[in-house]
């Protein structure tokens, strides 16, 4: 599921993109076909274009609802899925006896599996770019740079540029490139709310980046606006 909504958001312009030019096509057969429906004289004629009428309602029905439900999928499922990817753990038996031994010096002998975990490749970390936010145009009001936060948090800010298509919101942990998106919206924000209250307890208390991405209306995405922050796990497990 995790890997279904990652690709949905990565292909998200993409796939409007193409569920948009469908839907246009199908429209434009629907209107054919009505046409011919209305003058058609024989019953043969009528009937195929009832068909075709028919066929093309449904076709742009399926289209419609493909694309309601990536937008709802990136929009409101996606940012509620904790950031992170499962690791898989090493299955221990009970009663088994381990296959092969080391050796005196401490290595492992041949004939012994080598551990998966080692050899898994991190995921990189998150690059911080000093040029992506820019005054009036794309940058974080609340939270600053570099502060704490805890608990329920109000994130404001400016998101307007020419040409403007939508922006999203978005979350990872310092050490690990993979987003989560909190909130999209399709409208510009000067200076105001972005979300409104953030629950920061659904993350695991650690260092993370705060992201905005902004898009033009012709699928462009502009560099996004980052900076660091800590979260904290709120008040009441401090205590």
């Amino acid at each position: 599921m995790v890997e279904v909504l990652q690709f949905l958001k990565d292909f998200e312009a993409v796939i409007y993109f193409l569920l948009g030019a469908g839907g246009i096509w199908y429209i434009y057969g629907f209107g054919r076909a009505w046409q011919e429906m209305r003058s058609a004289v024989f019953g043969l004629e009528r009937d195929s274009a009832q068909r075709r009428l028919n066929a093309a309602a449904v076709s742009m029905f399926v289209l419609f609802a493909l694309g309601l439900t990536v937008f709802v999928l990136v929009t409101f499922v996606a940012p509620v899925i904790p950031a992170g990817e499962i690791v898989p753990t090493q299955e221990i038996r009970l009663g088994e006896t381990p296959v092969g031994t080391l050796s005196v010096d401490g290595t492992q002998e041949a004939g012994v599996a080598a551990d998966p975990l080692a050899t898994a490749t991190p995921l990189p970390t998150v690059a911080i770019a000093e040029d992506g936010c820019v005054p009036a145009q794309l940058v974080f009001s609340a939270p600053e740079a570099g502060s704490t936060i805890r608990g329920n948090v109000e994130v404001t800010g400016t998101v307007d540029i020419e040409n403007f298509g939508f922006y999203k919101f978005e979350v990872a942990r310092a050490d690990e490139a993979l987003w989560l998106t909190i909130q999209a919206g399709r409208n510009p924000v000067i200076d105001n709310v972005l979300v409104e209250s953030w629950d920061t307890s659904r993350l695991p208390p650690g260092d993370y980046v705060l992201q905005l991405i902004v898009t033009n209306n012709a699928g462009e995405e502009l560099p996004a606006c980052r900076i660091p922050v800590r979260i904290d796990p709120p008040a009441e497990e401090d205590a």
